[in-house]
């Protein structure tokens, strides 16, 4: 009797499920009918296919293929948009189309949200932040001090912007004063014991070292001190061995600056895996991480009770910096130490990939770097004395259509990814034509291309794998058509931020140094590209500098 019952109960249920199927298919077609809607060509539709891609992912640093160039960007290339089956059997669409990610982002915003894939690979790191969250994938009962604010005033994400928006001012941008400080720090880490008798500055990874740039640029603006890592880097390359840096710079609690930058490293690592591979994710070294993670809080928890400190005795800071202006809104321990993290670790890593990505086409495009220098030393000077600011870089149109091509071939950001909250379209993709509108389920993943778009023939020209900073001069793109920055309502906060810091090293560089070489220019060539939050060059910048005579 009690088999008999349990039979019936699984039956029961499987005729549910099947009905509750069919009638969701049945409902979706009627609306994809209403909407004049065509079906995108599909592409993976075996696990098998999923399965071969997935490996490829995981081994394309062993096998030598480039993860954008050799497996992803294929895929787009083929159909600009697409529908095709995720690795745990899900539905994905996958675009490239403007008209698509301007859906996306801004005229069908809250049809799409981050999603819950995004919250559970972030979410060990940054916790609940501008970038991990969106309206519907975290418990938001759980927020203690601002829990009225989002019934009432909208979603975290929305919250966090209000937060940070008055810190990205022009004012906190025009402080370079930081930024200059590591460019000295940065010279003395490129020169060494000093140049040859040729001028000639070794041979020089630039990217770790831009790491090292950004890292303490973001932490001065964010802590309102910086953790000193070029210099940390310095002082060990000198003296062959570890140091104890806890006597150069003040311990936070008990994690040194050095340990700091060691741990954001893993923690880099780890959430590119995480974002890759998901439900795969302890495939690494899993225990390396959580410390990792356990370290980087309790060195950012340190600066947050000083800021809430500062708050309680109403102590004028002696400079303004992001985490005392944010004590003043909120005294959520965590929220606070959440939200530090989450714009370090922009700040951090997509401007040092631009800046890596710059460099390299410097080197590789000898009379661009001709060119750009002589600008530089026309409107700013040789010996870096004169101050700099804000408006003279924005102004400065050779060097701003550099870093746009740049960023037009070698996006920090390639793609990314929304999931639809509920039954809704897309404009483009359908059909033969590829013309007509395309239906898309609820809880379908959506990835956009931004890499791809911004390589189309039949948007940017014959010569769109050029790189050719001269096609901005003649005109702007399309509306949608380049994106970098993502756009829309949660475009990037930090664009300006990261745009004239970038504009101001790049100056720098260009002052000191009147020549620069690839130590290996094929492997430089191949631009072979490593993904986790932002994308930057595989191979490093390994290249040779040359100090200008002043």
């Amino acid at each position: 009797m009690a088999l008999l019952l349990v039979a019936t109960v699984i039956a029961l249920f499987i005729v549910y499920r099947a009905t509750a199927y069919q009638l969701r298919e049945r409902r979706f077609r009627r609306f994809a009918l209403e909407h004049n809607c065509e079906d995108a060509p599909n592409l993976y539709t075996s696990y098998f296919a999923v399965l071969q891609r997935l490996w490829r992912l995981i081994n394309c640093r062993r096998s030598g293929e480039d993860i954008m160039d050799d497996i992803l960007s294929p895929d787009f290339e083929r159909r600009p948009t697409f529908a095709s089956m995720g690795f745990t059997g899900t539905s994905i669409v996958g675009t490239m189309d403007p008209a698509n990610i301007q859906a996306l982002l801004a005229t069908q915003f809250g049809d799409f949200e981050t999603g819950e894939r995004r919250y559970k690979a972030l979410a060990p790191v940054l916790g609940r932040s501008i970038f991990s969250s969106d309206g519907s994938c975290q418990p938001y009962r759980r927020i203690r001090s601002f829990w009225f604010l989002i019934l009432f005033a909208g979603p975290f994400w929305k919250h966090s912007r209000e937060l940070f928006r008055p810190q990205f001012s022009r004012d906190n941008i025009n402080d370079l004063q930081a930024t200059e400080k590591a460019v000295q720090s940065l010279f003395e880490a490129i020169e060494g014991e000093g140049a040859t008798d040729g001028g000639i500055c070794g041979d020089t990874d630039l990217l770790p070292l831009f790491y090292n740039l950004t890292l303490d640029t973001a932490t001065d603006f964010l802590f309102g001190e910086s953790v000193n890592s070029q210099q940390a880097f310095v002082q060990k390359a000198k003296s062959g061995s570890s140091m104890d840096f806890s006597k150069v710079e003040a311990l936070a609690s008990e994690a040194s600056s050095e340990q700091f930058a060691e741990d954001f490293e893993v923690l880099g690592g780890g959430l590119q895996q995480r974002i890759q591979l998901q439900a795969l994710s302890w495939l690494g070294n899993e225990r390396k991480f959580r410390q990792a993670v356990a370290n980087v809080h309790k060195f950012t928890e340190h600066f947050v009770g000083i800021a809430l400190k500062s708050v309680d005795v109403e102590q004028k800071s002696k400079k303004d910096y992001l985490l005392s202006a944010l004590a003043n809104q909120t005294r959520d321990r965590t929220e606070l130490r959440n939200q530090t993290l989450a714009i370090l670790f922009a700040g951090r890593d997509t401007t040092a990939a631009l800046l890596a990505w710059c460099m390299i086409r410097l080197t590789l495009h000898q009379e661009v770097f001709v060119r750009l220098r002589q600008v530089v030393l026309s409107e700013f000077g040789a010996n870096g004395d004169e101050s700099m600011t804000f408006a003279q870089l924005k102004a400065c149109r050779p060097l701003q259509h550099f870093i746009n091509e740049v960023l037009r071939l070698n996006p920090v950001v390639p793609f990314n990814a929304r999931v639809a909250v509920r039954d809704t379209t897309l404009p483009v993709g359908g059909g033969a034509s590829r013309r007509s509108p395309i239906a898309v389920r609820k809880n379908t993943n959506v990835l956009y291309s931004i890499y791809t778009m911004h390589r189309r023939k039949d948007l940017w020209g014959k010569d769109a794998l050029l790189f050719n900073p001269g096609r901005w001069e003649r005109r702007l793109p399309f509306s949608w058509q380049f994106v970098p920055f993502s756009g829309g309502p949660r475009i990037c906060l930090g664009q300006q931020f990261a745009l004239v810091e970038t504009s101001y090293v790049l100056v720098r560089l260009l002052q000191r140094y009147d020549a620069v070489r690839a130590v290996d220019r094929e492997q430089m060539t191949k631009m072979r590209k490593g993904i986790g939050l932002a994308m930057w060059p595989a191979d490093g910048v390994k290249v040779k500098l040359h100090k200008a005579r002043v």
